[in-house]
């Protein structure tokens, strides 16, 4: 079977890009190269949303540009309909998080419910991601982090309000068979959402995996966490769908236990982080019980990947192996992927702008913590401008 894909080919990476959105990406991207332009940025951020200040235009004019898909759906299923013409398939998901509203919970649930419906009238093989604080109150989840509400009290029927939305989500995504990726978020809250998708994947995954788990490898606890998913879900009959990443919580993570006195529950080096992202993939795509999704803007870890598609002989990838990155970032592993006949996604969040800004922070740290990310991206950019100065290449 031939896994071999030119993860570098500019052409391929960019071609749904017009030189106005090129040289537009570019300008943003040679932007966020700087620290201090980061910090203002983030700082611009943070007081929008803390005192409410009328910079939404600024906001959307830039970064919201690039990395989100628009403020409506009909916005993003534009954009999945774009992307679908390059073979790339989209992970569509509604910002909203951190709420603590009732109301907003079960209009959320609401959201979710109608994207999931349109989603798969748009075109085949798409996903939804869900962000669980977008549908119960973070400090509920933290509050029963490590045990279940006990019967007869409010907590219990505030928890099974909270389930019967989700697994309307998921019983909906089944039948339409739309992928639904649970979003991870702070180490708090991972054990009760641990417990949720495991209930989802139960229900759901018994015929191929519907509903995902997503594992932050940055965290200790993720590869003895994966085994044993993996071993219930040989025990209960269904597939287990894990979908990998490194995690976007690492400085709040280590700040948080410094504050607590606890040790950190992330690995102290990027090494680790790496060392345990790929030990999952390894046994991931070595085990028939599990669908994976790897999320992931690493070139090493994707061509890891390839090579073992090849050397478990895994036929029916496509199904099985998904690779995600998200909007605006590594078309050179997305577009190439997908051109090599691999199921390849871009993450689409959409949302008002106000709404992103959580998203967008992350982002920016995120991407200021990889050392050489923007880099890669600013040159790459660089040398597709350049190749399509040429006389024979200025339409293309």
């Amino acid at each position: 079977m031939e896994t071999s894909v030119n993860l570098n080919n500019n052409k391929t990476a960019y071609k749904y890009k017009k030189n106005n959105e090129l040289r537009f990406t570019y300008y943003i991207f040679k932007m966020l190269q700087y620290p201090k332009m980061v910090k203002v940025m983030m700082a611009v951020a943070n007081n929008i949303l803390k005192y409410h200040l009328p910079f939404k235009a600024l906001i959307k004019s830039t970064v919201f540009k690039v990395f989100c898909s628009g403020e409506d759906i009909s916005e993003a299923l534009a954009t999945v309909k774009r992307l679908d013409e390059f073979k790339v398939k989209s992970v569509l998901d509604y910002v909203s998080e951190a709420e603590k509203l009732e109301s907003v919970f079960n209009k959320n649930g609401e959201i979710i419910l109608e994207n999931i419906m349109r989603l798969s009238r748009e075109s085949k093989d798409n996903s939804i991601s869900v962000k669980l604080t977008g549908l119960e109150d973070q400090e509920f989840f933290k509050k029963i982090n490590k045990e279940s509400p006990q019967e007869g009290t409010i907590e219990l029927k505030r928890y099974h309000l909270f389930l019967n939305r989700i697994e309307a989500i998921c019983a909906e995504a089944e039948k339409q068979h739309v992928l639904v990726y649970i979003d991870a978020e702070e180490r708090c809250t991972q054990d009760v959402f641990d417990r949720v998708v495991e209930t989802m994947m139960e229900r759901h995954n018994k015929k191929e995996a519907i509903v995902f788990n997503t594992l932050q490898m940055y965290l200790t606890d993720r590869l003895e966490y994966l085994q044993n998913a993996i071993k219930a879900a040989e025990k209960n009959q269904h597939f287990a769908g894990i979908k990998l990443v490194r995690g976007a919580y690492a400085e709040r993570e280590r700040l948080d236990a410094k504050l607590a006195g606890i040790p950190s529950p992330v690995y102290s080096t990027k090494q680790e982080t790496d060392d345990a992202f790929d030990k999952a993939i390894d046994i991931c795509l070595s085990n028939p019980h599990v669908y994976t999704c790897i999320a992931t803007h690493n070139e090493k870890s994707t061509r890891l990947a390839l090579n073992l598609i090849e050397k478990y002989k895994i036929s029916d990838h496509y199904k099985k192996v998904k690779f995600s990155q998200l909007l605006g970032m590594s078309d050179n592993l997305t577009f190439n992927l997908a051109a090599g006949g691999f199921n390849a996604s871009k993450y689409l969040p959409y949302g008002e702008v106000k709404k992103a800004i959580p998203y967008l922070i992350r982002r920016a740290e995120e991407n200021s913590s990889i050392s050489g990310q923007m880099s890669e991206e600013v040159t790459r950019l660089e040398n597709e401008l350049s190749r399509r100065k040429t006389p024979e290449n200025s339409n293309v």
